[in-house]
């Protein structure tokens, strides 16, 4: 089974409540099931599996985020040019 694609912005996994990544469509309607599996992409290459999970906001809206798992997290995007190595150096 393919699993639905979703282009999101990680930074909203840092905002209340915390660990869930926020979306909506271009209408602020909801776009899957509770309890469906996705795939979360962003612009940069980031990409995670992520369960549709119900949520209660503070006014008692009820609304859909998704819920990473912490194990599905890779970068589909190489650097064209590899960093050069850090080196060390010592402080003066």
């Amino acid at each position: 089974m393919t699993l639905k694609r979703m282009h999101v912005d990680f930074n909203t996994i840092t905002s209340t409540p915390v660990g869930l990544v926020k979306y909506l469509d271009d209408d602020g309607q909801l776009l899957l099931a509770e309890n469906e599996r996705v795939v979360l992409v962003d612009a940069d290459g980031l990409e995670v599996e992520a369960t549709i999970v119900p949520y209660m906001t503070a006014r008692g809206a009820r609304v859909c985020l998704a819920a990473p798992d912490e194990n599905t997290w890779c970068d589909t995007i190489s650097p064209a040019i590899p960093l050069p190595p850090v080196e060390a150096r010592e402080v003066e």
